[in-house]
């Protein structure tokens, strides 16, 4: 497992370091973007990596070309889309690494790790990638980029393996043009409050002072989940309650907060749960909600998962939010503290991430073709969203 400084070791036996690994690396290629794709979509328009719509007609998504991701730009709800990426120097579009969106207009995107450059561009539009501008840091692997408003954002660089990670974190107070290293974690080096062991993959910022980043380790009943509250230059682990189904012993992935103002917002949390003989995985997906800014954070009503299936939460508003792991949908009006389970008929299966921007309509990206379904009454009902891409 790496050189692990905190928490005790995995419990269990080989058996069951090897359950909880296999967890970790389904949760790992769902967030590294890596899956299988099947059907006939046609050659100009590939499979959706990821989406983000703003509203009901205007969006962002990245697509599945691997070491080729395009970022593409709709205003017609997903019908059509056209090719934005940006481009290098030499006029080839950058493969697509992270993207963060603040408007349909405004957003940054990381190009994708080059073993041959000592640097990462991050670039930046105004103008729904008609135009972008770049600059280049020091370092390469990016993991998350996360702006809060035009002006302020961070980025997150991490090597790592076998458990463990180095970052970097990186703050912009122009929009990106410059950038300033405010923490680091190495393996001799943890003066930052942010530990070596375990796998960090987000970041998000509710103000220019409150963030956090989340992940996941191999270290039983350790609460994978750090907190700053001096703009990124220091992290203090958070705790949060556990519900009365999750019991010792358990591991976590949390996943990055999503605010809905500047004191509601939900944390999603992944729980894997041993049984008594540490035989038996229970997976459930815990919702956290707050009402204060992040300081505390409740608990909310369990949603039973697939062991080894993908998932995805999705949260229009503190009230209205949908879990799938990837076959089941289950849908919660009271901020989960109560889920029904729907019974969408084909073709919602194989799903890989939701969007939803209303308590009725959403997007659901699937890893076989159709690649985009759409729902109009709050995830009962799906249809396929056939769509083409425009070049330049």
């Amino acid at each position: 497992m790496g050189t692990v400084r905190i928490g005790r070791e995995p419990m269990g036996g080989p058996y069951m370091r090897a359950v909880i690994a296999l967890v970790i690396v389904t949760l790992s290629l769902r967030l590294g973007y890596e899956h299988t794709l099947a059907g006939t979509q046609p050659a100009k328009s590939p499979a959706l990596e990821s989406i983000r719509m703003v509203d009901r007609l205007a969006g962002w998504a990245v697509t599945h070309q691997p070491d080729a991701n395009a970022l593409l730009r709709t205003t017609d709800g997903g019908t059509h889309w056209r090719d934005v990426t940006p481009l290098t120097s030499s006029g080839e579009p950058i493969p697509v690494c992270c993207l963060t969106v603040l408007t349909s207009l405004i957003s940054w995107v990381l190009s994708a790790r080059d073993f041959s450059a000592a640097t990462t561009k991050i670039f930046h539009t105004v103008d729904g990638g008609r135009t972008w501008r770049s600059t280049a840091i020091p370092a390469y692997s990016g993991k998350s980029i996360h702006f809060i408003n035009t002006r302020d954002g961070w980025l997150l660089f991490g090597v790592g393996a076998l458990g463990s990670m180095e970052v970097d974190i990186y703050r912009s107070t122009d929009a990106g043009a410059t950038w300033i290293k405010v923490a680091s974690t190495t393996d001799g080096n943890e003066r930052s409050g942010l530990p070596f062991a375990g796998n960090k993959t987000g970041m998000t910022f509710l103000n220019t002072t409150r963030g956090w980043v989340t992940g996941a380790i191999l270290t039983d009943d350790w609460m994978y989940l750090y907190m700053t509250d001096d703009g990124g230059r220091t992290w203090r682990q958070q705790r949060l309650p556990l519900p009365p189904q999750v019991t010792p012993h358990w591991n976590d992935w949390t996943m990055p907060p999503t605010f809905f103002t500047a004191r509601d917002g939900i944390l999603p949390v992944f729980y894997a749960i041993r049984s008594a003989a540490n035989r038996d995985t229970a997976p459930v997906i815990v919702v956290y909600v707050t009402h204060d800014g992040g300081t505390t954070w409740a608990d909310t009503t369990p949603v039973p998962i697939t062991l080894g299936n993908r998932f995805s939460t999705s949260f229009a508003d503190v009230d209205h939010g949908w879990v799938t792991d990837g076959d089941a949908l289950y849908v919660t009006t009271d901020g989960g503290g109560r889920w029904m389970k729907l019974q969408p008929a084909p073709p919602f299966a194989d799903v890989k991430q939701l969007d939803f921007i209303s308590p009725q309509i959403g997007w659901a990206l699937r890893l076989t073709f159709p690649f985009l379904l759409k729902t109009l009454d709050g995830g009962h009902t799906w249809v396929p969203g056939f769509y083409t891409i425009s070049r330049h």
